[in-house]
């Protein structure tokens, strides 16, 4: 069978829903403000140092994350779509200093970008968070490595929203 250009149709995306006990509004802010996302974004043990918060479409969100006897790791997103209190669209990639794409320093497979959407939705009192990852302009072999992160998406992506919710609590 020939196989198709078009790996981004092949992808399985990453999914991940949550449900968090605050009104959208409130797990709204939590995404939205920069004070309030700088406190929870990012894996469990990570400090994160914002260095830039740019939430319109076109903009940045530039951060380094830190963790105990490591060098820190950039990253950023930048954002493409933004409907107030119901949906994030953004590229997420590593990034050097100065919040320009980098390669993943773990893997030269790894796809540079990550289209990302976050839909925000009421359930019974409390905020439905969905979120969709999928590689962005990924070359065959970067989707193969996105393919078998799902391990380590689940436990990045589920200790940020772990945080996010703890966050939330507080």
């Amino acid at each position: 069978m020939p196989q198709s250009n078009d790996t981004a149709a092949q992808s399985v995306a990453f999914e991940m829903n949550r449900v968090f006990d605050a009104p959208r509004e409130r797990v709204w802010q939590a995404w939205s403000d920069a004070d309030q996302i700088a406190r929870w974004w990012g894996p469990k043990g990570c400090a994160l140092d914002l260095r830039r918060f740019e939430f319109h479409p076109g903009g940045f969100f530039h951060y380094a994350m830190k963790f105990a006897g490591a060098p820190a790791m950039w990253g950023r997103f930048n954002y493409r779509e933004i409907v107030a209190r119901e949906r994030i669209v953004w590229l997420n990639s590593f990034a050097n200093e100065n919040c320009g794409i980098a390669r993943a320093p773990f893997s030269e497979d790894c796809p540079l970008e990550i289209e990302n959407v976050v839909t925000f939705s009421d359930v019974d009192g409390k905020t439905l968070v969905a979120l969709r990852a999928k590689p962005f302009g990924a070359i065959e072999q970067e989707q193969r490595y996105f393919d078998n992160l799902r391990p380590s998406l689940e436990q990045g992506y589920g200790g940020t929203l772990d945080q996010l919710a703890d966050f939330l609590r507080g």
